[in-house]
């Protein structure tokens, strides 16, 4: 433990936390193509997305940049989880937290349309929405704690 400002900060990130972060990450990953590329021609996809094969066209142009978008988010994740391991702490930190809060805030709007009626049937996000969202949050949840 360093002391700065009369205050103790570890030199590494939280394990645990970086497993979630990870695994977050590799969530989004994952999901990446599915969206951007397989949606339109796969039936796999759209039911994973619980997207009926008429409504596809409709959602195609949303559906790739939010593709990309997570594909840039986890892509954060890791590059934060690399330069905490290499030792730039503050700006590992920084892109953890921030990506993983955007992870965080943003999955839950799947929930908000679902509770809307833009799902086929209700509660068909919620698979999705805890998939997409508790990975970041017990991740974030356990960044203050040491090593």
């Amino acid at each position: 433990m360093e002391h700065r400002w009369g205050r103790a900060y570890s030199s590494s990130m939280n394990t645990v936390s970086q497993i979630f972060a990870v695994m977050a990450a590799v969530i989004y990953i994952f999901v990446f193509p599915v969206e951007s590329f397989l949606l339109r021609r796969n039936r796999w996809a759209q039911k994973f997305l619980s997207t009926p094969p008429e409504n596809v066209p409709a959602v195609m142009m949303w559906a790739i940049p939010t593709g990309y978008r997570n594909l840039l988010v986890a892509l954060g994740v890791l590059a934060g989880v690399v330069a905490a391991n290499s030792g730039q702490l503050v700006v590992g930190y920084t892109l953890v937290v921030y990506c993983c809060a955007n992870m965080v805030l943003t999955a839950p709007t799947m929930l908000l349309a679902d509770l809307q009626g833009h799902y086929p049937r209700k509660w068909d996000s919620v698979p999705g929405t805890l998939a997409a969202t508790v990975p970041a949050l017990v991740a974030l949840l356990l960044l203050p704690f040491g090593p």
